[in-house]
């Protein structure tokens, strides 16, 4: 399982990048390299057509696109039209750092994970929980990313996808949270149907 753990490790930093790296900078490139590759598919533990499909949407090649594209998404300055933080999908007032946030709070201070970010930002931030994926799969912890996936994250996934699919119907941004959701769902199995000894 420690092995497997570390390859989902991996593909969990780079769907993270994805959210976080303005397309306009260094970091962003390695994501970008990637899914212009055209083998990159075979590389999900359950590759599918519905992976293989958003290909060409991941492939765009236009930074000043994508750049637009991250902007409107993510920074503004007008309302987002898909919030990435989870509080906005599941507190009733839909605010930044409502009780979800407290509570996942909670759960990364009793698993010691501490957030480094240039800005003081919530902890519930897409890409920030997919580096949280991240680590707990690196080091590894599958325990406690089952009960990261299943209680804080995927209770409020489908519902951004759903919103971006509606705001950003064909796009780069579109596939990667398509992409993001489908990867945590077969993480999310592949840690269920594990054998108990192998998730200590």
């Amino acid at each position: 399982m420690k092995a497997e753990l570390a390859h989902w490790a991996q593909l969990l930093n780079l769907l993270a990048c994805g959210y976080r790296c303005a397309p306009q900078t260094a970091q962003f490139a390695p994501v970008q390299h990637f899914f212009q590759s055209p083998d990159w598919p075979a590389l999900w533990p359950e590759p599918s057509e519905q992976i293989v499909a958003l290909q060409p949407e991941l492939a765009l090649d236009d930074i000043s696109a994508l750049q637009e594209q991250w902007q409107w998404l993510f920074v503004g300055p007008a309302s987002l039209p898909a919030p990435p933080w989870g509080s906005v999908w599941l507190d009733p007032e839909h605010v930044l750092q409502g009780e979800s946030t407290l509570r996942l709070m909670a759960f990364l201070n009793a698993h010691h994970i501490a957030l480094q970010t240039d800005q003081r930002e919530p902890a519930d931030h897409i890409g920030l929980m997919l580096f949280q994926a991240s680590w707990l799969a690196l080091h590894p912890r599958p325990r406690a990313l089952l009960e990261l996936l299943n209680h804080h994250f995927l209770t409020w996934l489908p519902s951004y996808v759903a919103a971006l699919n509606a705001a950003h119907p064909q796009g780069f941004y579109r596939a990667l949270g398509e992409l993001t959701l489908i990867t945590l769902q077969q993480l999310e199995r592949a840690l269920q149907n594990a054998q108990p000894e192998r998730l200590l």
